[in-house]
């Protein structure tokens, strides 16, 4: 497929050397606004990129794109992405994927009426070992009674926000804050093993302009209770840890990179579970994304797109 990079932010910057190398995908141009179009050019010619332009008219009009990855803050991610489907291109969304249930439907609607693909890039889902902790580990401690997952990462840009100057990341107009960046994950992961949550509280911690620097999402079920903690304003260990009636696990890191796993069933020792080794976290999210729209696998990009809407629907139940 042929794709579009629409942005120069900082997670272009780490995405671009995995797609570059993602069989399947061919990147085609990459579109910035005017004041980065200095950006756009340098990453152009590192990539062999054919095409810098600040024109999204013409990326859209161009018969050579097939799908266009939506990289830009959170506020403008729908705006973007309806011109893109209203002009018969297949959308990326960078997790996430809108500020509410909404606009995502809406977004929803507009693909599947028009037969285009519509994908959130949630990290995690696509991961193998994801798979295997759904598939194989999590039904060995029998009934899950609870789940708990903290992400917490003291922001790079929290200094220039205590001293005034407020960034996208946490500019609430902007989509920013904890929920919406480093939480999302949380609730990506809850959501894929419990299902939509019968009720919601959220607690946090809003700095000067209103935005939740950090909090705790509670998410309520029949049988089940999850924390997910996200925090931009302090540092701690990272972790996962599910609880059922015949024992526990628990994911060493954030639930979005899966980097260790630790098993520990009723009467036995704790023991560490090899995973499968990815090149990097990213990799097997573009490899399957670029396999679905090869194959057309319209059922499974339907299937993820229902999370994704899941996830909002949450989200909008939170605020």
């Amino acid at each position: 497929m042929n794709l579009s990079i629409i942005g120069t932010g900082k997670i272009v910057y780490e995405v671009l050397p995995i797609i570059a190398s993602t069989e399947g995908i061919h990147i085609h141009s990459i579109w910035a606004r005017e004041h980065s179009l200095a950006k756009a050019e340098a990453l152009a010619m590192e990539f062999n990129i054919p095409i810098a332009t600040t024109d999204y008219a013409s990326v859209l009009a161009d018969p050579q794109v097939d799908v266009v990855y939506i990289a830009l803050i959170n506020s403008v991610h729908y705006a973007f992405a309806l011109q893109a489907l209203q002009a018969g291109k297949h959308v990326i969304l960078e997790k996430p994927a809108c500020l509410c249930h909404q606009e995502l439907q809406n977004l929803a609607s507009e693909a599947r009426q028009r037969g285009l693909m519509l994908f959130e890039a949630v990290t995690l889902l696509h991961l193998p070992a994801f798979h295997l902790l759904r598939s194989e580990i999590l039904p060995q401690l029998g009934t899950l009674r609870h789940v708990e997952c903290n992400y917490s990462q003291r922001s790079s840009r929290l200094d220039a926000y205590l001293s005034g100057t407020i960034l996208p990341a946490f500019d609430p107009k902007a989509g920013g804050g904890a929920l919406m960046d480093i939480n999302i994950y949380n609730l990506h992961f809850a959501l894929a093993l419990l299902g939509e949550p019968q009720s919601v509280r959220y607690y946090c911690h809003r700095g000067y302009n209103g935005v939740d620097l950090s909090g705790t999402v509670v998410l309520e079920y029949a049988e089940q209770l999850a924390l997910c903690t996200g925090a931009k304003d302090t540092d701690a260990p990272s972790f996962g840890l599910l609880q059922g009636d015949n024992g526990w696990l628990r994911i060493d890191g954030p639930v979005s990179t899966m980097s260790s796993i630790t098993l520990c069933l009723h009467g036995q020792q704790p023991q560490q579970i090899p995973l499968p080794s990815v090149s990097h976290r990213l990799t097997p999210e573009f490899a399957t994304i670029a396999n679905i729209f090869h194959c057309q696998d319209y059922i499974t990009m339907n299937r993820l797109l229902d999370h994704s809407l899941a996830v909002m629907q949450t989200v909008d139940m939170i605020r």
